[in-house]
């Protein structure tokens, strides 16, 4: 478990030998890594270069041009300790469906590892977030409404989504260690009042938050397993670093909008380390 940042920033100084050998190791032959999913896969929230948007997760208004993805995300990290050739194909605003039919197109029986996270996007959950921090409260009875209706569809629809994705990962690339990543806990159990950088969130609506994101992770353990795939987990470690946490490694309310409630620089590192724990030589 990651217990603060010190431990996360170690991810680097704690194993720098341990990825300069596995580097050259590789040298001849790199690890072909895919990384696929959706906006925190991407690390938009991290920085470097920070997500240019205030219109959703594409870079002007027309929807030409995607946010461009952190140097910070995990897979960046993840690659740079394997030494590996990284095809970094997540994106913001992905779901299952844009993943299994945009990114999933260069898999091949030469690919050797494939992390994928995606799932929080199928139904409107970023929209969710929007209205509630806008509008919350008052309108907190709605808002706390339509996340429920999200934990209902996380429960009841995303297994079959998440089914037909994973069989199509599996088939394009049947050689390569296949793992899912969970989603941290992205606001504390009860409302801070003192910090505010959650958006004013009352008390019921970060509960329905959390019970929402704990459908989502169960789901997609449950599924990954189901497969044969590697879950992890970030919900432990995040632990006290959710929005308003000491200190919080995932961002309150941000402009770029985009930014909000998505891993920080730190959370990225500790996502990464996580990784790399089911990845490492």
């Amino acid at each position: 478990m990651v217990t603060g940042v010190v431990a996360a920033v170690a991810l680097t100084a704690g194993t720098s030998a341990t990825l300069q050998g596995s580097a050259a190791a590789q040298e001849t032959q790199a690890v072909q890594y895919v990384a696929l999913g959706d906006s925190v896969a991407a690390g938009i929230g991290a920085g470097s270069p920070t997500a240019n948007s205030v219109d959703g997760c594409w870079a002007d208004k027309a929807h030409t041009v995607r946010v461009t993805n952190s140097n910070l995300a995990y897979p960046k990290r993840v690659a740079s300790a394997l030494g590996a050739q990284l095809d970094f194909k997540a994106f913001c605003g992905a779901n299952t469906r844009t993943t299994r039919t945009q990114q999933t197109q260069t898999l091949s029986r030469n690919t050797d590892l494939v992390t994928v996270q995606v799932g929080a996007n199928d139904f409107g959950y970023a929209d969710v977030l929007s209205y509630c921090y806008l509008w919350n409260p008052p309108r907190t009875g709605e808002c706390n409404r339509r996340i429920n209706q999200i934990t209902s569809n996380f429960t009841s629809v995303l297994p079959g989504r998440l089914d037909s994705l994973y069989r199509t990962i599996k088939r394009k690339a049947p050689n390569a260690k296949i793992v899912v990543v969970g989603y941290p806990q992205i606001v504390k159990a009860s409302s801070t009042w003192i910090c505010g950088a959650d958006g004013a969130l009352p008390t019921s609506t970060h509960q329905a938050l959390n019970r929402a994101g704990n459908a989502l992770n169960s789901v997609l353990a449950a599924r990954a397993a189901a497969h044969g795939f590697k879950f992890v987990d970030p919900r432990a470690s995040f632990k006290g670093h959710e929005v308003c946490g000491d200190p919080p490694w995932v961002n309150g309310v941000t402009l770029p909008l985009v930014e909000s409630f998505h891993p920080n620089a730190t959370g990225q590192e500790a996502l990464g380390w996580l990784v790399w724990q089911y990845v490492k030589p």
